[in-house]
Protein backbone atom coordinates (compact mmCIF):
# COMPACT_ATOMS: atom_id res chain seq x y z
CA UNK A 1 0.00 0.00 0.00
CA UNK A 2 1.39 3.34 -0.90
CA UNK A 3 2.15 5.88 1.49
CA UNK A 4 -0.21 8.51 -0.06
CA UNK A 5 -3.13 6.62 0.89
CA UNK A 6 -1.65 7.04 4.73
CA UNK A 7 -1.37 10.71 4.47
CA UNK A 8 -4.69 11.07 3.22
CA UNK A 9 -5.73 9.18 6.47
CA UNK A 10 -4.62 11.62 8.60
CA UNK A 11 -5.91 14.19 6.99
CA UNK A 12 -9.29 12.71 8.28
CA UNK A 13 -10.41 11.07 4.71
CA UNK A 14 -12.67 8.30 5.48
CA UNK A 15 -12.41 6.38 1.98
CA UNK A 16 -8.99 6.27 2.83
CA UNK A 17 -9.70 4.29 5.92
CA UNK A 18 -12.18 2.02 4.04
CA UNK A 19 -9.03 1.35 1.69
CA UNK A 20 -6.84 0.51 4.37
CA UNK A 21 -9.30 -1.24 6.53
CA UNK A 22 -10.52 -3.71 3.14
CA UNK A 23 -6.99 -4.26 2.31
CA UNK A 24 -5.39 -5.41 5.83
CA UNK A 25 -8.32 -6.81 8.05
CA UNK A 26 -8.41 -10.30 6.68
CA UNK A 27 -4.89 -10.68 7.14
CA UNK A 28 -4.62 -8.86 10.48
CA UNK A 29 -7.74 -11.84 11.39
CA UNK A 30 -5.91 -14.13 9.87
CA UNK A 31 -2.57 -13.27 12.51
CA UNK A 32 -4.61 -12.52 15.64
CA UNK A 33 -6.60 -16.12 14.90
CA UNK A 34 -3.45 -18.05 14.66
CA UNK A 35 -2.01 -17.07 17.99
CA UNK A 36 -5.12 -16.59 20.05
CA UNK A 37 -7.25 -19.60 18.33
CA UNK A 38 -10.10 -17.35 19.09
CA UNK A 39 -12.31 -16.04 16.50
CA UNK A 40 -13.81 -13.82 19.18
CA UNK A 41 -10.84 -12.49 20.11
CA UNK A 42 -9.71 -12.29 16.64
CA UNK A 43 -12.23 -9.96 15.99
CA UNK A 44 -11.73 -7.97 19.17
CA UNK A 45 -8.31 -7.39 18.03
CA UNK A 46 -8.59 -6.22 14.07
CA UNK A 47 -11.43 -4.19 15.95
CA UNK A 48 -9.16 -2.50 18.48
CA UNK A 49 -6.41 -1.85 15.88
CA UNK A 50 -8.69 -0.01 13.52
CA UNK A 51 -9.90 1.73 16.21
CA UNK A 52 -6.05 3.11 17.03
CA UNK A 53 -5.38 3.54 13.13
CA UNK A 54 -8.41 5.89 12.89
CA UNK A 55 -6.97 7.33 16.53
CA UNK A 56 -3.12 7.59 15.71
CA UNK A 57 -3.93 8.42 12.24
CA UNK A 58 -1.50 11.51 12.32
CA UNK A 59 1.77 9.19 13.65
CA UNK A 60 0.86 6.74 11.06
CA UNK A 61 1.43 8.73 8.60
CA UNK A 62 4.65 10.39 9.35
CA UNK A 63 5.99 6.92 10.20
CA UNK A 64 8.80 5.87 7.28
CA UNK A 65 6.84 2.49 7.02
CA UNK A 66 2.91 3.11 7.59
CA UNK A 67 2.39 -0.57 7.46
CA UNK A 68 5.17 -1.69 9.71
CA UNK A 69 3.78 0.88 12.52
CA UNK A 70 0.41 -0.89 11.66
CA UNK A 71 1.65 -4.36 12.43
CA UNK A 72 3.26 -3.19 15.08
CA UNK A 73 -0.23 -1.61 16.53
CA UNK A 74 -1.40 -5.59 15.73
CA UNK A 75 1.22 -7.37 17.66
CA UNK A 76 0.67 -4.91 20.74
CA UNK A 77 -3.11 -5.21 20.55
CA UNK A 78 -2.64 -8.97 20.85
CA UNK A 79 0.15 -8.81 23.27
CA UNK A 80 -2.15 -6.63 25.59
CA UNK A 81 -5.10 -9.34 25.38
CA UNK A 82 -3.15 -11.75 26.33
CA UNK A 83 -2.15 -9.70 29.29
CA UNK A 84 -5.76 -8.96 29.95
CA UNK A 85 -6.52 -12.64 29.99
CA UNK A 86 -3.87 -13.26 32.52
CA UNK A 87 -4.86 -10.61 34.61
CA UNK A 88 -8.79 -12.24 34.26
CA UNK A 89 -7.81 -15.19 35.50
CA UNK A 90 -5.55 -14.20 38.07
CA UNK A 91 -8.21 -12.27 39.69
CA UNK A 92 -10.73 -15.43 39.09
CA UNK A 93 -8.74 -17.38 41.23
CA UNK A 94 -8.43 -14.62 44.11
CA UNK A 95 -12.05 -14.28 44.01
CA UNK A 96 -12.84 -17.98 43.50
CA UNK A 97 -9.87 -18.52 46.79
CA UNK A 98 -11.46 -15.41 48.74
CA UNK A 99 -15.05 -16.85 48.73
CA UNK A 100 -14.18 -20.16 49.42
CA UNK A 101 -12.23 -19.14 53.10
CA UNK A 102 -14.89 -16.80 53.22
CA UNK A 103 -17.75 -19.68 52.68
CA UNK A 104 -15.90 -21.43 55.46
CA UNK A 105 -15.15 -18.98 57.54
CA UNK A 106 -18.99 -18.82 57.32
CA UNK A 107 -20.02 -21.93 57.70
CA UNK A 108 -17.82 -21.80 61.09
CA UNK A 109 -19.34 -19.28 62.65
CA UNK A 110 -23.17 -20.78 62.11
CA UNK A 111 -21.70 -23.79 63.14
CA UNK A 112 -20.24 -22.23 66.46
CA UNK A 113 -23.53 -20.21 66.75
CA UNK A 114 -25.95 -22.71 66.75
CA UNK A 115 -23.40 -24.90 69.42
CA UNK A 116 -23.42 -21.22 71.80
CA UNK A 117 -27.39 -20.83 71.24
CA UNK A 118 -27.85 -24.61 72.55
CA UNK A 119 -25.49 -23.92 75.54
CA UNK A 120 -26.84 -21.15 76.35
CA UNK A 121 -30.65 -22.66 76.00
CA UNK A 122 -28.84 -25.38 78.51
CA UNK A 123 -27.41 -23.29 80.83
CA UNK A 124 -30.92 -21.43 81.15
CA UNK A 125 -33.01 -24.34 81.55
CA UNK A 126 -30.37 -24.98 84.22
CA UNK A 127 -31.32 -22.16 86.97
CA UNK A 128 -33.26 -22.19 89.48
CA UNK A 129 -36.73 -21.37 88.67
CA UNK A 130 -36.64 -17.30 90.01
CA UNK A 131 -33.31 -17.07 88.33
CA UNK A 132 -34.59 -18.17 85.13
CA UNK A 133 -37.58 -16.28 84.84
CA UNK A 134 -35.82 -13.20 85.65
CA UNK A 135 -33.32 -13.86 83.11
CA UNK A 136 -35.73 -14.69 80.21
CA UNK A 137 -37.82 -11.59 81.66
CA UNK A 138 -35.05 -8.89 81.05
CA UNK A 139 -32.51 -10.92 78.22
CA UNK A 140 -34.79 -12.25 76.14
CA UNK A 141 -37.99 -10.11 76.25
CA UNK A 142 -36.30 -6.67 77.10
CA UNK A 143 -38.20 -5.69 80.67
CA UNK A 144 -36.31 -3.58 83.04
CA UNK A 145 -35.64 -4.17 86.47
CA UNK A 146 -38.58 -2.49 87.66
CA UNK A 147 -40.80 -3.91 85.36
CA UNK A 148 -39.90 -7.43 86.14
CA UNK A 149 -40.23 -6.47 89.96
CA UNK A 150 -43.74 -5.18 89.42
CA UNK A 151 -44.22 -8.23 86.92
CA UNK A 152 -42.71 -10.73 89.45
CA UNK A 153 -44.07 -8.99 92.49
CA UNK A 154 -40.42 -9.34 94.08
CA UNK A 155 -38.42 -6.01 95.07
CA UNK A 156 -35.99 -4.48 92.81
CA UNK A 157 -32.71 -5.55 94.40
CA UNK A 158 -34.20 -9.08 94.17
CA UNK A 159 -34.06 -8.75 90.63
CA UNK A 160 -30.85 -7.99 90.43
CA UNK A 161 -29.20 -10.00 92.03
CA UNK A 162 -31.56 -13.26 90.24
CA UNK A 163 -30.43 -11.33 87.33
CA UNK A 164 -26.18 -11.17 88.78
CA UNK A 165 -26.46 -14.99 89.85
CA UNK A 166 -28.27 -16.03 86.84
CA UNK A 167 -25.46 -14.49 84.34
CA UNK A 168 -22.48 -15.72 86.90
CA UNK A 169 -24.32 -19.38 86.53
CA UNK A 170 -24.58 -19.02 82.96
CA UNK A 171 -20.76 -18.02 82.57
CA UNK A 172 -19.73 -20.25 84.64
CA UNK A 173 -21.69 -23.33 82.31
CA UNK A 174 -19.95 -21.48 78.86
CA UNK A 175 -16.30 -21.67 80.70
CA UNK A 176 -16.84 -25.88 81.93
CA UNK A 177 -18.44 -26.77 78.43
CA UNK A 178 -16.05 -25.01 76.16
CA UNK A 179 -13.33 -26.39 78.22
CA UNK A 180 -14.50 -29.55 77.36
CA UNK A 181 -15.71 -29.02 73.83
CA UNK A 182 -11.23 -27.58 73.58
CA UNK A 183 -10.24 -31.18 75.47
CA UNK A 184 -12.60 -33.77 72.93
CA UNK A 185 -11.40 -31.86 69.62
CA UNK A 186 -7.50 -32.29 71.00
CA UNK A 187 -7.93 -36.04 71.87
CA UNK A 188 -9.51 -36.49 68.48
Amino acid sequence: MNKAVFIQLSEGDVTAFQIIFDCYKKPFYLAAFKITRSEYLAEEIVQEVFILLWTKRIQISAADHPENYLYTILYNCIFNQFKKIAAEKKMVKVVSKNLLEWEEHDMESIMQEKINKELLNTAINQLPPQQKKVYQLSKEQGFSRLEIANKMKISPNSVKNHLHEAIKSILFYFRRNSLCMALCCLSQ
